[in-house]
C-alpha cells in the first residue's frame, strides 16, 4: 500500500529574514519514491538546494516579510512493493563513529554511571537496546506543553518529563555511554489509514546493531521499522527542520503519513485537495 507524505508550516516574518529547512524525504529512502518529493512556498521564492555535513538535504531561502506558508508532498512505495531487504551486516563505517560521542543534548559522564550500572552487563547490544528503550519510555512522561529546547538527555530523565526529542536525546546518550552508536532522526510520524495531521515532524533514534542502522521509537520503547526520514544527526540541534537567522512567527504546523488505499496512478490528486483543504 503505498504511503503520501506531506507538510504545511506557516510563518510570520518582519522582515526579510534568510532560512534553512531540511523538508525533502532522506536519500536512504529513495528507492521508494513514486513521485516527489515536491517542496514548494507560497508566496514563490527560490529554493537553493545543497547538503550539510550529515549529508541531509537542505534547502536555503530568503524569506520575505509577511506571512510563509512551506509545503510538501510524496508518494512512496511501501518496502515490500520497493523490493526492499535488510542488507548484509557491515563493520561500523568510519564517518559513523561520531555517533559514539557526546553531543550537545546527549551527554557523556553524567550519564555513563547510570547507564553501565543499569546495562553494560546485559547480554547483547540488541537486548541493551531495548532494555533502554523501555527504560526511557517507563522513566520519561509524555507531557506536550513542556517543551523546552535547551533540556538534554539528564535533565529529561531526571525531570521525568518530555516531549518525543527528549525521549529520543536520553536513550541516544544511553545507547552511547555503553558503546553502542546513535543517531538522531526528524521526520514523519507513524503512518495513519486517514487524514490525520499531526502538530510537528517525529523524533526516534537509530542504533547500529548486527552490521547495520535500526530505527528504535524510545517513547513507545520499541522498534519501529517503517519510519520516513528527512534529517539524521548526532541530536536534535543537528536536524532542525527549519532554522531562521532572525526573529519570526511560528502560524501553524501540519505534517501528515497517510497510507493510500488507491493506485499511486490515481494518488496524485489526493493529496493536493487535501492540501488545499488545510490551506483554506
Amino acid at each position: 500500500m503505498p504511503l503520501r507524505l506531506g507538510f504545511q508550516i506557516a510563518y510570520r516574518f518582519a522582515q526579510p529574514t534568510p532560512m534553512v529547512a531540511m523538508l525533502d524525504v532522506h536519500d536512504s529512502h529513495a528507492h521508494r519514491l513514486i513521485s516527489g518529493p515536491a517542496v514548494w512556498t507560497s508566496p514563490e521564492v527560490a529554493l537553493h538546494r545543497y547538503r550539510d555535513r550529515f549529508g541531509n538535504s537542505c534547502r536555503r531561502l530568503l524569506a520575505p516579510a509577511g506571512l510563509l506558508v512551506l509545503r510538501g508532498d510524496a508518494l512512496l512505495a511501501d518496502n515490500a512493493a520497493a523490493g526492499w531487504r535488510p542488507g548484509p551486516q557491515q563493520p561500523l563505517p568510519e564517518e559513523a563513529r561520531m555517533f559514539l560521542q557526546p553531543s550537545r543534548h546527549c551527554e557523556g559522564r553524567p550519564l555513563a554511571r547510570h547507564a553501565q550500572l543499569r546495562f553494560a552487563d546485559l547480554p547483547s547490544d540488541r537486548v541493551r537496546v531495548r532494555a533502554i528503550c523501555a527504560h526511557v519510555a517507563r522513566t520519561i512522561e509524555y507531557a506536550p506543553e513542556s517543551v523546552d529546547f535547551t533540556r538534554g538527555a539528564l535533565r529529561a530523565l531526571q525531570e521525568g518529563r518530555g516531549i518525543c526529542r527528549d525521549f529520543t536525546h536520553a536513550a541516544i546518550g544511553l545507547c552511547r555511554n555503553v558503546g553502542i552508536p546513535a543517531r538522531y532522526c526528524a521526520g514523519y510520524p507513524a503512518a495513519t489509514a486517514g487524514m490525520r495531521p499531526e502538530p510537528a515532524f517525529a523524533a526516534w533514534m537509530e542504533a547500529w546493531i548486527d552490521g547495520r542502522w535500526q530505527a528504535f521509537d524510545p517513547r513507545t520503547g520499541a522498534a519501529c521499522p517503517d519510519r520516513i526520514p528527512v534529517a539524521r544527526g548526532r541530536d536534535a540541534a543537528d536536524v532542525a527542520t527549519s532554522c531562521t537567522f532572525g526573529m519570526c512567527e511560528p502560524e501553524r504546523v501540519e505534517v501528515w503519513a497517510i497510507q493510500e488505499s488507491v493506485a499511486p496512478a490515481d494518488a496524485g490528486a489526493t493529496v493536493e485537495v487535501a492540501a488545499l483543504a488545510l490551506a483554506s
